[in-house]
């Protein structure tokens, strides 16, 4: 039987930084530097012995270069912090003005209001533009991740029957960052998510599958 070309794909393994003490108090936490709470080790051991039994090996690892996230990648996967390239394109959504803020010490302003239901189109003072925010992870996405698609590293090409099961063996790739740029690839890849429906808690796994096929981009959620 002839062997059939597939599209390209990869696993990308997304890590939301571990509990900050910002997150406790329900903060807005951007590009503010904050480090984990003192306990992270033992809230984080799940994630690690996750990575550990289901002995996950990842061809790339990619990590947000503020420092709860490079702690949290220290954490789950100490032995793959070498290999760890950080980019500063998967930091946090800048609040600007509104960093440090929680909701009951905004709530009374209308510009607050708007861009809560908004958030694309409101811009907070002194914040990044929403278009700027996505545009830097689409710029990451292009630099980084379409690379390893298009070379079709780890690509299994299997017989039409085997490729017609699930049974195909993608490239891992890990990738320790923060909730709003999960949310922003999930809602752009992943067919009828938006951003606001997209949850990902402190030290949560999530796995989208990217897939690239004529040119398009389009993702699976595998694991949440």
């Amino acid at each position: 039987m002839d062997v059939v070309d597939m599209n390209s794909g990869l696993d990308l393994y997304l890590v939301r930084h571990g509990r900050t003490q910002w997150n406790m108090e329900k903060r807005y936490l951007g590009h503010t530097d904050v480090p984990l709470l003192s306990n992270a080790a033992s809230e984080l051991k799940p994630l690690r012995l996750h990575i550990e039994q289901e002995k996950l090996t990842f061809q790339y690892v990619f990590v947000s270069d503020l420092i709860r996230a490079e702690h949290t990648l220290q954490i789950i996967a100490p032995h793959l912090v070498d290999q760890a390239i950080r980019d500063h394109r998967i930091r946090e959504y800048h609040f600007g003005e509104w960093e440090g803020s929680t909701y009951d010490m905004l709530k009374s302003n209308p510009a607050y209001r708007s861009w809560i239901d908004h958030p694309e189109r409101i811009t907070p003072p002194g914040a990044e533009a929403f278009t700027a925010f996505r545009e830097r992870v689409s710029q990451f996405v292009d630099n980084r991740l379409l690379p390893i698609l298009e070379n079709k590293h780890g690509m299994d090409h299997r017989s039409e029957h085997t490729c017609a099961s699930k049974d195909i063996s993608y490239p891992k790739v890990l990738m320790v960052t923060h909730g709003g740029v999960i949310r922003q690839l999930m809602s752009t890849y992943v067919q009828n998510s938006n951003f606001n429906s997209v949850v990902s808690g402190p030290g949560e796994l999530q796995v989208l599958r990217l897939r690239l096929q004529a040119g398009q981009l389009s993702g699976e959620i595998l694991y949440k």
